[in-house]
């Protein structure tokens, strides 16, 4: 199951809409809401300008809220829908909204922004509606309320989408008996013209129409109030109970790194076993040789979590590259991260690293780094006469026969490592709402990078290691076109996992001797990630008395879950 990331004394609200409806200007809007009782006192203040005008949303981000003690406010911004580049473009930012979501235990609000007299909804609510309806469980329709922008010109009012809204419910409803309410509880009105006439006069711009703005202030943050009591009041939708098909997506795409890494391990162990029992095998080895040579060599993987992400560059040639362990960071600040994984200008060049010079499709965002720690181990039975000085009694020969069990061991590992990946891959593949993107062969051609600058680094590089894993994605990337070309032939896959079988293919992976304790390591410090996909905000100033009348609203409502 998804990590949880919120508690009961948090509000979280998922903003959605059209490219181009309002969603930034709306939680531009709403920051300021909180800070100020009204635009003269905003035009005397300090503004929040959280999302600026030249950028638009490309992944989910949350903005946090502290509005009293213990308790926050959570907008979800979302990409918008109906984008320029496809359908296709439109479902892989839905599979990131699902994705995002899923972090949270649940949701309070579901907000459908939209324009008034927009007579074509066909688009967003195929995706805003129906996708998400078939995700979560239809009890999320309580929480569906639609906040209609820029509607200063219809009187603060839905103007002609209302009615195309209403029979757009009414086809969902026949084709899935699911009732979307059409009410004053469901639909807000808002114009944030004030926000950006804020942000002019801060500029310096001089305007004589001032009352109006100031009007739609008034109207809009007592509205902005009046939404958030109606989602404080509504019964939360549970996310972690009603959407397990996309956690069983996400558990898959979080382990994908990792079990990259196990296979990597997995190699570098099997080549130390085969080394130490080659030397062993020396038909001209001493007895004082072998006496220090009585053990099995063993490397462990432990995570180091980052302080802060960074953005490395995976290419091969590339020349800012650390041969040693990782490719060299080419953005450490997390600004200049999310920058980049957004490819603004600042950080890109063409779609190419302004840092490094390498493609954009060549960087990934690194979170955390496994450490490879080298030990050796003992048997018990050697241990034993170790402990009791008869050492002379250890035969050569079964000791080899332990070391090529031990290698038998990691093979039948490896091979249960890469099964259970085919069934991970061919589940994603099946249910993918987008084109299935396979990271776990974007994964090992990282680690292949890495191995290669190591070979061509070092003189003593043991070219089975790079072997062993060219021949492990070779093997895959053959399972994976079978498994394609079955599916675009419009036959059945064998054995499809379901998501029963998803999640006990997880435990079988956290049972393993060894990697199976740091895969579920990975899993807890998945969760710690999120922080950097959230920006934190802190409403200073006066208190604002609208924001008064939700906080008394919300405290109601945690004392009565008490």
């Amino acid at each position: 199951m998804a990590a949880s990331v919120a508690s009961r004394e948090e509000v979280n609200i998922l903003l959605l809409g059209e490219t181009g409806a309002g969603k930034s200007t709306f939680i531009n809007a709403f920051a300021n809401y909180f800070k100020f009782n009204s635009l003269d006192e905003a035009i005397s203040g300090e503004i929040n300008v959280l999302i600026t005008c030249e950028s638009s949303t490309q992944e989910c981000e949350a903005y946090v809220f502290p509005v009293d003690e213990n308790k926050v406010i959570r907008l979800i911004d979302t990409p918008g829908i109906g984008d320029t580049r496809g359908i296709e473009h439109d479902k892989k930012n839905f599979e990131n909204i699902l994705n995002c979501i899923s972090q949270y235990d649940y949701l309070n609000g579901i907000c459908i922004l939209l324009k008034p007299n927009n007579a074509r909804l066909n688009i967003i609510f195929k995706y805003c509606i129906q996708e998400l309806l078939s995700h979560l469980h239809k009890n999320a329709k309580d929480n569906i309320v639609f906040c209609f922008t820029n509607t200063r010109g219809t009187f603060f009012r839905p103007g002609d989408t209302l009615p195309v809204l209403k029979r757009q419910l009414s086809e969902i409803q026949k084709k899935s008996d699911i009732e979307i309410k059409i009410c004053k509880d469901t639909v807000y009105c808002f114009d944030n013209e004030s926000f950006r006439f804020l942000a002019a006069v801060k500029k310096g711009m001089s305007f004589t129409d001032k009352e109006i703005f100031a009007s739609s202030w008034e109207k809009s943050a007592n509205e902005s109030m009046r939404l958030l009591e109606h989602v404080i009041n509504c019964t939360p939708h549970k996310i972690i109970d009603t959407i397990s098909l996309n956690n069983a997506r996400q558990i898959v795409m979080i382990l994908y790194k990792p079990l990259a890494e196990v296979i990597l391990n997995i190699q570098e162990n099997i080549v130390q076993v085969e080394k130490l029992k080659k030397e062993i095998q020396r038909s001209d080895i001493t007895a004082e040789e072998f006496k220090s040579k009585l053990y099995i060599p063993y490397i462990e993987l432990e995570l180091n979590q980052l302080e802060r992400p960074r953005v490395v560059c995976t290419n091969s040639i590339c020349k800012k590259s650390d041969v040693d362990k990782t490719a060299e960071s080419c953005h450490v600040k997390w600004k200049m991260l999310n920058a980049f994984m957004q490819k603004r200008n600042g950080v890109m060049i063409f779609g190419k690293c302004k840092s490094c010079g390498c493609s954009a499709k060549k960087h990934k965002a690194i979170f955390y780094e496994s450490i490879s720690k080298y030990s050796e181990k003992f048997d018990k039975n050697i241990e034993n006469k170790i402990s009791e000085n008869k050492l002379d009694q250890i035969d050569k020969q079964n000791h080899i026969k332990m070391l090529q069990e031990k290698i038998d061991q990691l093979k039948v590992q490896q091979n249960t490592v890469d099964n259970i990946v085919i069934q991970f891959t061919q589940f994603l593949t099946q249910n993918a709402i987008a084109t299935f993107n396979d990271t776990y062969a974007e994964y090992l051609d990282y680690i292949i990078c890495l191995e290669k600058k190591k070979k061509n680094s070092s003189k003593n590089y043991n070219n089975e290691i790079l072997e062993g894993l060219e021949e492990t994605k070779r093997k895959y990337d053959e399972k994976v076109k079978a498994i394609k070309n079955k599916i675009e032939n419009g036959e059945p896959p064998s054995c499809s996992p379901s998501i029963e079988n998803i999640f006990s293919l997880v435990q079988q992976l956290y049972n393993l001797p060894n990697i199976g304790q740091y895969l579920q390591n990975v899993k807890k410090e998945e969760r710690k990630t999120l922080k950097y996909r959230e920006r934190h905000y802190k409403v200073s100033g006066n208190q604002n008395r609208k924001l008064t009348r939700v906080l008394n609203a919300l405290a109601k409502i945690l004392k009565n879950a008490v």
